[in-house]
């Protein structure tokens, strides 16, 4: 019987008891690391069904049971929809995806008939229609594959795509015919891929037929499958065209069921919910792919009912932080499309060239990604619009080294920039104005990561635009503004010479917003941070003595998970510092700074009581266990599961392949798969990762703070009750 509020993996729970109890042991083990124990272990993200992985986890069943249509659904004014839990945003969402499309797109037809929206996830999609037709949710909304056997239980609607279901091999693996299939093939449980083997079985019986856990994804898979822990899986074309190069040793085999249709289901005794569903997606044009060129002005964006932002993968303009999409320009477009009633894409690219590139040739419609207003770009063709934005170029230096006040001073100094700015210019007029200033050119590297080379002291200077210097210095305490170096610089978007409408209207939007209230919170959100990050203060433990304030609540809770309590208050410390009412600058909150919308999916809603701050963050903890699959170290495991919590699992994933490449161990996390993390915030190894740039400092000190910390509360647990023990904890 399906288990609404079951908590995924409890299956393993048993092997976990025995898993958390060993953590002690193996953590003192991996202080020394040629004693640690290393395997062989696949890693991998993606659902082929449900493309993206977010941790959201519902602890409760709903409030109630509803199997009627819409007049009875209108009467609650609510409509509940249904999905599987992998369908998440942990991934940085790219064009070709489509979840998270289905999902703004589902929430805008309930709108439509004047409803709220509600969103109730469910383990897998083998629970998905039976969760459907008990009454817990309305309509079943995924990348969800019409199949004989769910249209005996279901009613679907109109399909929004059509796919093939494609095998996927090692190349080596040859298998050119269906009739050519002596295989060992593994698909999820709950998968339409179980229905298609079952019949193709039929004609061949050497078919091995092998059913994964319903929480593996199909991107795991395919990482299997590259790894030689699986013969072969089955994923769907559209995700296989997407992914496959990201996997060179693998390739795609046969068919195994063509025109396969994606639809979204409604109970079967809910015919006019099916009748007005059907009328939102024909008149919406839905269709399965958003890769397409079009030069577009007002009268096209509105009739299309979509606006296709074209960004960078940086800090200021898009990013993802623990499943959020965030960003300065970003959530200016949001509250722009809002406005408009236009669903935001966003199309992201490596550098500015590629963004002028890209609108010119109508891949987007705006460039949204603090662009500088210059005479040059003006000249390429690019229209702007009123400025949003003012900065100030800054030579950045170091708050312990040398004050520069007069540009003279830079004699002899070393100055790394990127030459593709307009920084290099200005560097090389100084010098031919006779100041010998070191130019260090360094092609392609972003402003974080020159910032971040300048505090580990690789040269002396820097320079970098205001608002991002702003960002930086909360994240780097030793680093200095020294001089602006020119007067206030406009920022604005850019379009085409054919967008007079779209221009006047995103002119309008900026003269009604520029300093207004949401204005200046969201730019203080990004922008307004303190100078500098507080250094940790040392924490006095003392034998037999508190941790910390609620120790109580902490124990009680991590034995419910079989955790050791000083790990989590180590862990809590570091987010946190003991303060229940913490909030982050992104919105996370509570002891463990968990976000307030996977707390909801986890059955919590008030992370500023501390027990359910605590039991938020441990029930997360409990959900990225299962990101990590396969035979890997249990002191491993956990370093990724805390990289994983911090930086979310699909960029720890991104460095154990990158590891891999590198020709490091992608199951050691330290001096391993950590070194990797490091790399991801370099423009080179960001722009061919999955889930684009990470500030991978930030997961590498968080396991290693934390680590440290808990080694003292256990060192200091063995010393005698007269002797008090400071325990040191380094700056983030």
């Amino acid at each position: 019987m399906y288990r609404f509020s079951d908590i995924s993996l409890r299956g393993t729970r048993c092997c976990r008891h025995t898993y958390w109890l060993l953590v002690i042991f193996l953590l003192f083990a991996a202080c020394s690391p040629p004693e640690s124990v290393t395997s062989n272990a696949p890693s991998g993200p993606l659902n082929s069904e449900a493309n993206n992985t977010q941790p959201p986890e519902p602890a409760a069943p709903p409030d109630y049971i509803d199997t009627g249509d819409l007049p009875q659904l209108s009467e609650r004014g609510v409509i509940r929809l249904l999905a599987p839990r992998l369908d998440s945003q942990d991934e940085l969402p790219r064009s070709g995806m489509p979840v998270q499309e289905y999902q703004e797109l589902a929430e805008r037809f309930v709108r439509s008939l004047g409803l709220t929206p509600q969103w109730v996830f469910v383990d897998g999609f083998d629970g998905l229609l039976e969760a459907l037709n008990l009454g817990q949710g309305d309509m079943a909304v995924t990348n969800l594959s019409v199949t004989r056997e769910r249209k005996i239980v279901a009613a679907f609607s109109a399909a929004l795509a059509t796919v093939d279901e494609v095998l996927i091999t090692r190349k080596e693996t040859v298998v050119s015919s269906l009739g050519d299939m002596p295989l060992k093939v593994t698909v999820p449980a709950g998968t339409a891929y179980l229905e298609t083997l079952q019949h193709i079985k039929k004609n061949n019986p050497q078919l091995q037929i092998v059913v994964a856990e319903n929480q593996v994804s199909g991107s795991q898979m395919l990482q299997r499958v590259a790894d030689g822990d699986v013969e072969a899986t089955v994923v769907d074309s559209n995700i296989a065209n997407l992914l496959l190069p990201q996997y060179p040793s693998l390739a795609k085999g046969p068919v195994l069921k063509k025109h396969r249709k994606i639809a979204w289901a409604v109970r079967r005794t809910n015919p006019e919910l099916r009748s007005r569903l059907n009328e939102f997606l024909v008149s919406e044009h839905i269709q399965s792919s958003r890769n397409y060129q079009a030069h577009r002005d007002w009268e096209q964006i509105k009739s299309a009912k979509k606006l296709r932002i074209l960004t960078l993968n940086n800090p200021a303009s898009y990013f993802m932080w623990r499943g959020e999409l965030m960003g300065f320009d970003y959530e200016l477009m949001k509250q722009f499309s809002k406005r408009h009633h236009l669903r935001l894409e966003v199309v992201v690219k490596n550098d500015i060239d590629e963004l002028l590139q890209a609108l010119q040739s109508g891949e987007g419609d705006v460039i949204a990604a603090s662009l500088t207003v210059t005479q040059k770009r003006q000249q390429r063709g690019i229209v702007f619009s009123r400025r949003y934005m003012r900065i100030r170029e800054q030579l950045i230096g170091l708050a312990d080294g040398l004050q520069i006040t007069s540009l003279k001073q830079l004699e002899g100094r070393r100055v790394a920039v990127n030459p593709q700015t307009v920084y290099l210019k200005r560097l090389q007029a100084l010098r031919q104005g006779g100041i010998d200033v070191q130019i260090e050119q360094k092609p392609g590297v972003a402003t974080e990561t020159l910032i971040a080379g300048l505090a580990a002291r690789d040269y002396d200077f820097t320079i970098a635009d205001s608002h991002l210097a702003a960002i930086e210095k909360s994240y780097h305490d030793n680093i200095h503004v020294n001089l602006n170096l020119t007067e206030d610089v406009d920022i604005a978007w850019g379009l085409r010479l054919d967008q007079p409408d779209l221009l006047e209207k995103l002119n309008a939007f900026i003269k009604k917003e520029y300093r207004g209230l949401f204005y200046n919170v969201t730019f203080n959100k990004y922008f307004a941070s303190s100078k500098n990050i507080q250094r940790h203060k040392k924490y006095r433990v003392i034998a037999d003595g508190a941790l910390s304030p609620f120790d109580d609540k902490i124990k009680q809770h991590a034995q419910k998970y079989t955790l050791d309590w000083r790990l989590v208050t180590a862990q809590i410390y570091q987010e946190s510092r003991f303060d229940p009412k913490a909030k982050s600058f992104a919105g996370a909150k509570g002891l463990m700074q968990v976000m307030p919308r996977t707390a909801k999916q986890f059955g919590y809603d008030n992370l500023y009581e501390p027990d359910q701050g605590i039991a938020a963050g441990l029930a997360y903890m409990d959900w990225l266990h299962a990101r990590f699959p396969g035979a890997l170290p249990l002191e491993e495991r956990l370093y990724f599961i805390l990289a994983a919590y911090n930086a979310g699992a699909g960029h720890v994933r991104d460095a154990r392949r990158l590891a891999r490449q590198l020709g490091k161990d992608p199951n050691r996390w330290f001096d391993n798969v950590e070194e990797a993390m490091l790399l991801l915030a370099k423009p080179a190894y960001a722009n061919k990762a999955r889930f684009g740039y990470v500030r991978g400092s930030e997961p590498v000190n968080y396991v290693r703070h934390i680590r440290e910390r808990y080694l003292g509360y256990l060192r200091a647990a063995d010393l005698g009750k007269d002797s008090p023990v400071g325990v040191g904890v380094k700056p983030n």
